[in-house]
């Protein structure tokens, strides 16, 4: 019999095999991880914390990401996408609500921010692989623009809630918890893909992750993943802070989160003409564009003209959308039987790592100034573009 307590125990024969409510919890999900970002500001100014600390709570969410990837990738692998990503898809809505307690007590914002990583690596990893076996042909593409679409659609409403609404640090976030209200249930609805029964002989391999001791992991897509992040969290965390405007600024704030994860998404068909030409095609156009935007953030914070913050914004942006589905496609080619998930969580952590890029470079901003910093950043990048060029 089924009930309401346990919606997983929908008889088969009523789940369909759709990618779209998968694909709606990412976007969910996305928008609940990221929601955070455009409210640094005010939470700097409203909760009179050092800019520091603020930066820290934005990057500890990668530190969360490490045994949500971790673990939740190879128990995919094993036990199944539905038992990992609808569980975690659905705590994603209790998250945001230690977020909104942190208005009063801000300990639990970083508190909400480590449990978001870890939330978010397990339904990415998972529901990452969920979607590429319901679509083979496009699955990749599918999960980019999903994700893409909630880390930028999540701090521009969140953003332009808290620019004009009461109480900011709470309302902000209730427009994701009516998504989440929406997308869990309809999730439950999808059929099993990868069912536990099946994996009975492949599960310890799936832990041990050998994938990721292949040349082919270390040669293509450990020097591009670490700068999916890096390169943009830069345009809309730091570079706002550094070269601030004085009227709207949650709402500018938000604005460049939006436009720069917009421009991941706009760049979708570019990646795919490219991909269809040569694979690796994606990582050096990627790889220089994410060069150039950040030689162009160093001129921005030289002269201290903000305007220049939109064209950086679009040009890390398209970077980070051919960059993220270089290398989400690079995993999936090259994942055996039973790993799949297990190495896409292994992709995800690295790049997760970039996340840090604004704390560190913050930190190393009381040394160097931040245009050498940034500059100093596209040379790294650049010699990334290097070593994948040298690598087929």
């Amino acid at each position: 019999m089924v009930t309401a307590v346990r919606p997983a125990s929908t008889p088969a024969r009523s789940r369909v095999a759709d990618w779209r409510p998968v694909a709606l919890i990412m976007f969910g999900v996305g928008w609940g991880a990221n929601q955070f970002g455009s409210l640094l500001g005010l939470y700097t100014h409203r909760l009179h914390l050092g800019e520091g600390s603020v930066q820290a709570m934005f990057g500890i969410y990668a530190l969360g990401l490490v045994p949500g990837l971790a673990l939740g990738g190879p128990a995919s692998d094993r036990y199944g996408r539905r038992r990992l990503a609808l569980p975690f898809a659905a705590c994603s809505a209790l998250v945001t609500m230690v977020l909104m307690a942190g208005a009063a007590e801000p300990a639990l914002l970083y508190a909400g921010r480590f449990l978001a990583g870890i939330v978010t690596g397990a339904v990415l990893a998972a529901g990452t692989a969920w979607v590429k076996e319901l679509s083979p042909a496009a699955g990749t593409r599918l999960t980019a623009l999903a994700v893409s679409a909630g880390f930028g659609a999540g701090p521009l409403t969140a953003a332009l809630v808290a620019q004009w609404s009461p109480d900011p640090l709470v309302t902000a976030y209730l427009p994701h918890l009516v998504i989440m209200a929406i997308a869990v249930p309809l999730a439950f609805r999808v059929i099993e893909t990868r069912p536990a029964a099946a994996n009975a002989g492949g599960g310890r391999r799936g832990f041990r992750l050998a994938g990721v001791r292949r040349p082919g992991f270390r040669r293509w897509v450990l020097p591009v993943a670490t700068w999916v992040f890096a390169a943009p969290v830069c345009a809309f965390t730091l570079l706002p802070a550094q070269v601030p405007v004085h009227h709207l600024p949650t709402a500018y704030a938000g604005l460049m989160t939006a436009l720069t994860l917009a421009a991941g998404m706009a760049a979708q068909p570019v990646a795919r003409r490219l991909e269809t030409r040569h694979p690796r095609l994606l990582a050096r156009v990627g790889m220089a564009g994410t060069g150039a935007g950040l030689l162009l953030a160093a001129l921005m914070v030289q002269l201290g003209q903000p305007v220049l913050n939109a064209a950086v914004a679009i040009l890390l942006g398209a970077s980070y959308g051919l960059l993220l589905t270089y290398s989400l496609g690079e995993v999936a080619r090259m994942a055996e039987p039973g790993e799949l998930a297990g190495l896409t969580a292994m992709a995800y952590a690295l790049v997760y790592a970039g996340m840090f890029a604004p704390v560190i470079m913050t930190e190393l901003g009381r040394l160097v100034s931040i245009p050498i910093l940034l500059t100093a950043a596209a040379g790294l990048a650049l010699a990334s573009l290097a070593l994948v060029s040298r690598s087929d």
